[in-house]
């Protein structure tokens, strides 16, 4: 069995008992009762599940848990509940608890993963699956009831073999089990940090996502609430892990514009950021730098309208080195990819301005615009 780094919060002993048996099914790595649950270490686990009962929606633990979680973690999205004892309640009971307990967290998580479970009746099948309990145990238990479409509830001496299958099924704690195995992988392979705001950075080839990424996660670092990644291929389900993706294109837009429009078709709901990187090649467009903008921009709103920023990583990399003393003025000055203009697209000489060459840098990197995003 692969642990994962999961806890369940349960509110009563049965509770506690039963999932302490379903231990190789869940593969939590703790599980603790309410009453003696430190909701200061909740945030420290990747998933966190609350087993609640239908009479306790909304309880004041419930709400500070949450809380404290999110204090910490930037992502709802690990934040898992699970309504107990489903099996005793009619549809119409199971929406009125389901949109009871959507209503006390909606001002602390707009759209909660709600799942309606029965851990007693997974219980019981893992136990018949174990041959801890017989089929005549299970025939005599006054809970067991199998809904049949031609002979209404099946009880008693008339549940047979063929049935015990259904048990799981009737639990719906099947759902969870997949849940759990496919979370702790996508974690994995994502590298994702739960604990903090997780954005995917996605670009075609040679924009120099990479470098950004890099740039990114080692300028945000200090604030400890943000991770950034490059990966590919793309997960399935980037919702699910992320919780927004920053596009990186370059100014041969041309190029990117069926990119943009799939990635941004594609991920509706999630929050994007568009990076133009390189933006310090424009003297190859024969165009001002304001002007390329211009033209870029039109071309854009026409996909989306999400926040676009023009920048040049290796601006902001110069910038970086020579703050920490790696390069010197001279190199700056010397670089022949470092060029600066005004607003007019008038060359600004390095050699007269010295003294505000860090300024320059960063500022015709367009970082400290793009940064603001994150603090």
């Amino acid at each position: 069995m692969i642990q994962t780094n999961s806890i369940w919060v349960v509110e009563s002993k049965k509770q506690l008992d039963t999932l302490h048996a379903l231990k190789s099914k869940l593969r939590y790595k703790a599980v603790v009762l309410e009453s003696e649950c430190d909701i200061t270490t909740l945030p420290s686990y990747d998933m966190v599940f609350f087993l609640l009962t239908p009479t306790k929606i909304g309880n004041k633990f419930f709400i500070e848990a949450i809380k404290e979680v999110l204090s910490i973690r930037q992502n709802s999205k690990t934040i898992f509940m699970a309504i107990d004892d489903c099996y005793r309640l009619d549809e119409q009971e199971l929406m009125k608890v389901t949109l009871e307990l959507k209503s006390s967290i909606k001002y602390l998580i707009s759209n909660p993963a709600v799942f309606m479970v029965s851990s007693y009746f997974a219980l019981l099948h893992l136990q018949y699956e174990l041959k801890q309990v017989t089929l005549e145990d299970i025939q005599h238990n006054r809970e067991v009831m199998i809904p049949n479409q031609a002979d209404g509830m099946i009880t008693g001496l008339r549940l047979k073999v063929e049935h015990m299958s259904q048990l799981l099924q009737l639990s719906r704690m099947d759902k969870i089990y997949l849940l759990i195995e496919e979370f702790s992988k996508g974690v994995r392979n994502t590298g994702i940090d739960t604990t903090k705001q997780n954005w995917l950075i996605l670009g075609p080839d040679k924009t120099g996502k990479s470098l950004l990424t890099k740039q990114l996660q080692a300028s945000i670092k200090a604030s400890g609430s943000f991770h950034f990644a490059d990966k590919s291929p793309i997960p399935d389900d980037i919702g699910r892990y992320y919780d927004g993706i920053v596009i990186v294109l370059d100014l041969d837009i041309n190029r990117s514009l069926a990119y943009l429009e799939r990635i941004c078709s594609t991920y509706v709901g999630l929050n994007k950021i568009i990076v133009v990187n390189k933006s310090d090649d424009f003297m190859f467009y024969r165009l001002s730098q304001s002007k390329l903008q211009t033209d870029m921009m039109t071309k854009l709103r026409f996909i989306t309208s999400d926040p676009v920023f023009f920048v040049s990583a290796y601006y902001y990399e110069q910038y970086i080195r020579l703050s920490a003393q790696e390069v010197t003025m001279e190199d700056i000055i010397q670089d022949s990819k470092v060029v600066f203009a005004d607003p007019l697209n008038f060359p600004i000489a390095k050699e007269t301005h010295r003294a505000i060459m860090p300024e320059l840098l960063l500022v015709h990197s367009g970082f400290n615009n793009l940064l603001q995003n994150w603090e």
